[in-house]
């Protein structure tokens, strides 16, 4: 019994492991399209944006909402902000955040086309647009473009049970906490817990978001 149950498990991980390599073949680039609504333009990022990116370094409010240590607060090199740039272009589906025709910020979609889902995650470097509504804005446009445009059955995140800016946007955006992951994340010497959330296309669709 025992053996036949390591070879269940073991076709499993192989057929995990085959879905990766497939969507990793799919997908060798960035291949976001440009979303625009407003005063809001969602674009890939260009050679252009890594000087910016370097500029906005990495600050104690930005660190403390995705949870990066504090050792790693302070100024960004040239050397990072290029490692940034490549993880940009290489990443399935990720923009730079146009505000006002400025550069503030990144958000994603990183697709499991097995499961018709993809994970959203947002951060904002400028810290002058905190607390403006410019992250449901960005939020309501890439949900729109991942259940009209990709026809995804459902977007999911995760986010620190602090961070409760982000949670009030993400609920206002019509996401549904899901579980909690009880001090999964040790940052700063400290256990914190981490909560998941998501929302279906059916839900979407009856927001009228």
């Amino acid at each position: 019994m025992r053996f036949r149950y390591l070879i269940v498990l073991d076709s499993r991980i192989m057929s995990i492991n085959k879905m990766k390599i497939r969507n990793r073949k799919r997908y060798k680039v960035n291949t976001a399209p440009i979303l625009k609504k407003g005063n809001l333009l969602l674009r890939q990022a260009i050679e252009n944006d890594i000087p910016l990116r370097q500029g906005y370094n990495i600050t104690d409010e930005y660190a403390k909402m995705i949870g990066i240590e504090q050792k790693k607060v302070g100024m960004m090199n040239n050397s990072d902000a290029k490692i940034w740039y490549e993880r940009m272009k290489n990443h399935p589906c990720k923009w730079t955040i146009e505000y006002e025709d400025r550069f503030i910020g990144v958000v994603s979609l990183r697709p499991y086309f097995g499961d018709s889902k993809a994970k959203f995650a947002i951060e904002i470097y400028d810290n002058n647009c905190y607390g403006k509504g410019i992250g449901t804005q960005v939020t309501k446009l890439v949900l729109e473009y991942a259940f009209k445009t990709v026809k995804y059955h459902k977007v999911f995140l995760r986010v620190l049970d602090y961070n409760d800016r982000a949670i009030q946007c993400y609920k206002k955006c019509g996401f549904i906490q899901e579980g909690i992951d009880r001090e999964g994340a040790f940052i700063n010497g400290e256990f914190h817990s981490d909560i998941y959330m998501g929302i279906l296309i059916t839900e979407y669709e009856a927001s009228n978001l």
